[in-house]
């Protein structure tokens, strides 16, 4: 039988299918991005299939690129992007990377910048009554090739799968998702976010978890 998520809060009352159902059926590692990568061990080396990247996670060491105002030596604290609106899930190059929802293609499209999204697919569902953008981030070339405005997807269908670095913005293959109460004016989001944009930023990109499941430490599927 076919897993699904309970939602929660808003989403209440609906089952949601799993990202990356592989995450869900073996134990998995939550990471500290809060020191950046070259502290911590590549995923291949610790024994695990998948990690998590967490939702509202203050991430300075990680965002090095002009993309996120840490090059400008004129950038004010407060503007420098550093605070990760989004969850991370990681997985080996070609990892599949499902649809929550039934829902329509919003957009997709290539971000090309170092440490961009790289390939990304945005979706449009309806949830409880609202519309609900959702952004699939740093996905490979060929899983997204000819999609378009105004397809169709099933829930639990595949709609991309993980991209390798020289197409996610230069990462470490993983997909990043993020929901949106607000329309995107094209294929993409602000998945970081400064302490200036903090705030507004909550209120517009909810936490992933009310429709991924409670996936950290304590209170997720696996502890």
């Amino acid at each position: 039988m076919e897993m699904m998520i309970p939602g929660r809060g808003p989403f209440a009352g609906i089952d949601f299918a799993p990202i990356v159902p592989g995450l869900y059926r073996a134990p998995y590692l939550v990471r500290d991005f809060t020191q950046g990568l070259e502290a911590l061990p590549a995923l291949a080396d610790t024994g695990y299939a998948h990690d998590v990247g967490r939702y509202n996670e203050r991430r300075r060491a990680m965002y090095t690129s002009d993309l996120f105002g840490q090059a400008d030596p004129w950038a004010k604290p407060a503007e420098v992007r550093e605070i990760h609106i989004g969850v991370d899930v990681g997985g080996p190059v070609g990892t599949p990377v499902h649809s929550i929802a039934d829902c329509t293609v919003h957009s997709c499209g290539y971000n090309a910048a170092p440490l961009d999204y790289g390939h990304v697919v945005v979706t449009e569902q309806t949830l409880n009554g609202r519309r609900v953008w959702a952004l699939y981030g740093h996905l490979d070339a060929a899983s997204t090739a000819g999609k378009k405005r105004g397809d169709t997807i099933a829930r639990g269908a595949v709609l991309g799968a993980m991209g390798d670095k020289h197409e996610n913005g230069g990462w470490p293959s993983h997909v990043h998702f993020q929901l949106s109460l607000v329309e995107p004016e094209t294929h993409d989001m602000p998945g970081v976010v400064s302490n200036e944009q903090h705030k507004e930023a909550l209120e517009r990109y909810p936490d992933p978890l009310l429709v991924m499941g409670p996936l950290y430490p304590n209170e997720g599927f696996f502890e």
